[in-house]
């Protein structure tokens, strides 16, 4: 088997892993761009696609979100420069190493850190969601927080706030969001709203975070909406029409979708706080027309990363694609003199880069991990039957 076979073989072992399987034949759909912005996304009537995929599946969201697709598989020409230190040496702390399967040997997904030490995700036998779990990384131990005997009401990762973990799903043309406290108990369905669907009838899910006692979201049409975690009506925030959440409390546009017929060449130009209803539009450098991804204080293309008031700009160890997380945090490609190349990640605040893993170019070379991108956690899995967590927030103090 090629190297590239290898690596399109990992990275659909690894998609189906996310597969929630109720049983029922489904067709798949005919191959498409992928969006490498903040939603996952689904067509109406299918349960799974396959991405293909050449150096890693990233999967991540924009803020406390459910997973995007893949990046697209060619990826920007790296870099040349020396490959970074390994990220645990970098950020002793916030790497952990845990057991990819949990009690019962069912699969452990994780999603987000709710503390430091304690990592929340979700649990699957043979493919399926069978409820929420917690892992503990000093006491090595997982704990369940519910259980959820409803396959279909878990279609995106958990995001955590104010003692709750919450999610959104799709349902009966529905869009629900979800919650349960992260100390367990019952999972209470927080709001039921009509779900937006793209123009080829497809379901993108929902930027989703915990804020103030409430979940906190916005469509695919844009708009921030809220509603108790304790029950209550939704309702859309005052002001915020076309507006995408960002990091709460701020909403930005235009949207980052790489799944549109145009570019859109400057995301997030134009940012606002739904509370206070100030202002910070982005002002790039000089020379500066595009970027990749604009966030609350960073903005940054392939090369270079400056403040959103446009000062600041510096160069990266690296050549960067993708989205901002966690505000500050970037997936690098990294190539040395010596032709070796690895995925990092890199801190555009502090200017720090830990190397995640090499990457392989070559024939006969052990294909790379799978690589999965979130708001707060980087992670993949090992030989070793064990999964390395790279918790941004604790890398960024």
């Amino acid at each position: 088997m090629t190297d590239i076979e290898d690596r399109l073989r990992d990275a659909m072992a690894a998609k189906a892993e996310t597969v929630l399987d109720d049983g029922r034949p489904r067709a798949l759909p005919s191959p498409r761009g992928l969006s490498s912005g903040a939603r996952w996304w689904a067509p109406v009537a299918v349960a799974a696609a396959i991405a293909i995929v050449a150096v890693a599946t990233v999967v991540g969201a924009r803020t406390v979100t459910p997973p995007a697709p893949p990046t697209p598989a060619v990826q920007p020409t790296p870099h040349i420069g020396p490959l970074s230190p390994p990220v645990k040496q970098v950020w002793p702390g916030a790497v952990h190493e845990i057991p990819t399967k949990g009690p019962g040997g069912r699969v452990f997904k994780p999603d987000v850190f709710v503390t430091d030490r304690v990592v929340v995700g979700r649990g699957l036998t043979r493919n399926r969601l069978d409820g929420i779990w917690s892992y503990d990384v000093d006491r090595r131990r997982f704990t369940q927080i519910a259980p959820l005997k409803d396959v279909s009401v878990m279609n995106a990762p958990l995001v955590f706030g104010d003692g709750y973990v919450a999610w959104s799903a799709f349902r009966d043309r529905m869009t629900e969001i979800w919650a349960v406290p992260v100390t367990g108990g019952i999972p209470r369905r927080i709001a039921s709203i009509t779900a937006v669907l793209t123009s080829d009838n497809s379901y993108r899910g929902i930027d989703l975070a915990i804020a103030g006692g409430m979940a906190v979201w916005s469509p695919l049409d844009g708009g921030v909406y809220r509603a108790p975690l304790k029950g209550g009506k939704a309702s859309l925030i005052n002001g915020t029409r076309g507006y995408y959440l960002v990091d709460w409390p701020w909403a930005g546009w235009p949207e980052r979708d790489t799944m549109v017929d145009h570019p859109i060449t400057r995301p997030m130009e134009f940012l606002k706080n739904v509370l206070t209803g100030e202002a910070r539009n982005a002002n790039p450098p000089a020379g500066r027309t595009s970027w990749n991804d604009c966030g609350v204080t960073w903005c940054f293309n392939g090369v270079e990363a400056w403040r959103r008031d446009g000062t600041g700009p510096r160069g990266l160890p690296g050549t960067a694609g993708g989205d901002l997380y966690s505000g500050r945090f970037i997936l690098l490609h990294q190539k040395d003199r010596d032709d070796r190349r690895a995925s990092a990640v890199h801190d555009v605040a502090t200017g720090r880069t830990g190397l995640l893993f090499p990457v392989s170019t070559r024939q006969g070379e052990k294909p790379s991990p799978t690589l999965y991108v979130q708001e707060g956690i980087f992670w993949f899995r090992t030989e070793r039957g064990t999964q390395v967590l790279v918790n941004l927030n604790a890398a960024g103090r």
